[in-house]
């Protein structure tokens, strides 16, 4: 089978604005506003926790209802 490679297609404008939000990313770094990864793990365990917590209530709820 021969090799046809990959087409691909970008929509108009895409690069500018990919160069925006990489422009916006090192603004936030030079500015400071920034986590480290240890910081980022403990907040989604907190969103995590919080999603499990409310599927467990509505489990309940929907049981008892």
């Amino acid at each position: 089978m021969k090799n046809r490679g990959i087409m691909i297609i970008k929509e108009k404008g895409y690069d500018e604005y990919l160069a925006q939000k990489i422009a916006a990313g090192r603004a936030d770094v030079e500015a400071g506003r920034v986590c480290t990864l240890a910081e980022a793990r403990v907040r989604w365990q907190a969103v995590v926790e919080e999603l499990d917590s409310e599927i467990k209530q509505f489990e309940r709820d929907v049981a008892y209802a």
